[in-house]
């Protein structure tokens, strides 16, 4: 018994050593900004590639919104975006042939996923796209043609769209570029808390990333070379950006992040849908467990990549046991209150205390330097990282339904439902752009 509560205690230390060590080495990293490209580079061919299931509440404001921006592109860049229907049983498809009507072809272009292979996930809906994109006839060579892939509820303006393609001029090594993610419905406490979690101790890991290792893909805002999309197919995994990048590592592409880009989401207003899309998270890399070993052995990939991709993939598995291992350190903190002499103080109590308050001092230094105008206080971001222990008490349950559906093979999609619309420029955009230029 005792084997087993040091072996539990010690799963818990190591993952969360690691956690707080991964927010201290981002607090000395800022990533440069993308360099502007020549006036007289070559042509680039960007394709905007939506999957579309049931989007009928956000996705033509969403393309409108994109529509207003490609045609502030650079004339270097030929911007179009692509709306993948993925049998839609509401009137997505309908707004969507509506709007095509009232555009130039080369603005919109609608596919409608084939019936007997829709609603398979969001890997399968990529995957149709690139196939489709690279029968059409180009005048640049594959290396030229950008695909980013941009969720129904995103907003991303012509500025960030030019960085992305720029990226790829100034770096002709690399094949995939992940932008950070903001959230621009920052008017409830749990889309508040998804910014400060994306701005904050995400973005804190992928800047650690790009700085000893490569960045990894998170879906949206991630672009990609067609070359690579050819090459190396998205699979069925629940997780399908993380085994995607998997997949391009093995295969010895090379990919980053830069948050000088960011592309802006709708968060998620209520906790039931919160939670299901963290199982679907959580799930997709546990599925992702079966690259390990190629992982280790390919000599494409350094040894940060390798360890830190690893910590990554088991993180779901020691979740199940931090919880376990907290409540039994603080019982027996408690315990000792009880039992121990008279002036007895625990020193694991206070050290316990010291790693929390320091954790949170790390994430809100990388909240900070992510989102601060003009008018930020650090003491806000403080109080934001505070506030962000209490929002993950309710997602404790989270690996223990993955770990369950991994185990019944319960592998179906659940999608996660976008039910606002990015109106205008909100707040929340205004001070990560405001931050982006006060770097420079």
């Amino acid at each position: 018994m005792s084997f087993i509560l040091l072996f539990v205690l010690l799963i818990s230390f190591i993952f969360y050593l690691a956690c707080l060590i991964n927010l201290a080495l981002s607090a000395g990293i800022t990533l440069p900004p993308i360099q502007k490209a020549a006036l007289d580079s070559e042509k680039y061919k960007l394709y905007l590639i939506i999957p579309v299931l049931n989007e009928e509440q956000v996705i033509i404001s969403t393309i409108k919104s994109l529509i207003s921006e490609i045609d502030k592109l650079p004339t270097h860049i030929q911007g179009t975006i692509v709306a993948v229907n993925d049998h839609s049983t509401d009137d997505s498809l309908f707004l969507l042939s509506q709007l095509k009507k009232q555009l130039p072809t080369s603005q919109l272009i609608i596919l409608d996923h084939p019936t007997d292979l829709a609603q398979k996930g969001k890997g399968a809906v990529l995957n149709f796209a690139v196939s489709t994109i690279a029968k059409y006839p180009h005048e640049v060579d594959p290396r030229h043609i950008i695909l980013g892939v941009i969720d129904a509820d995103s907003w991303i303006d012509a500025p960030n769209l030019t960085k992305a393609v720029d990226f790829f001029i100034n770096s002709p090594a690399h094949d995939m570029f992940q932008s950070g993610v903001a959230i621009y419905n920052t008017d409830n406490w749990l889309t508040k808390m998804q910014n400060f979690e994306f701005l904050g101790i995400n973005s804190a890991q992928q800047q650690v990333r790009e700085k000893y290792g490569q960045g990894i893909a998170s879906g949206n805002g991630q672009f990609i070379t067609l070359t690579l999309g050819l090459d190396i197919p998205w699979g069925n995994s629940l997780l399908e950006d993380l085994e995607f990048t998997l997949r391009a590592w093995i295969k010895g592409y090379r990919t980053a992040f830069n948050n000088d880009v960011v592309i802006h989401q709708s968060g998620i207003a209520t906790l039931r849908p919160l939670i299901r899309q963290r199982i679907r998270w959580c799930q997709g890399s546990l599925q992702c467990w079966s690259y390990l070993p190629a992982l280790w052995y390919s000599p494409n990939l350094h040894f940060f990549q390798k360890l830190d991709t690893t910590l990554w993939l088991l993180l779901p598995a020691a979740a199940t046991i931090v919880p376990l291992a907290n409540t039994i350190a603080l019982g027996m903190q408690i315990y000792g209150v009880f039992t121990a002499p008279p002036h007895w103080t625990s020193s694991a109590l206070f050290v316990i205390i010291a790693l929390n308050l320091l954790t949170c001092l790390f994430m809100a230094l990388q909240y900070h330097q992510n989102t601060m105008a003009d008018n930020s206080k650090f003491g806000r971001a403080l109080g934001l990282s505070l506030i962000f222990q209490v929002y993950l008490l309710p997602l404790i349950i989270v690996p223990y339904m993955a770990v369950f559906r991994q185990i019944r093979q319960l592998n179906q999609w659940e999608k996660t439902t976008h039910d606002v619309n990015p109106q205008g420029t909100p707040s929340a955009i205004k001070s990560v752009d405001n931050h982006r230029q006060k770097i420079k």
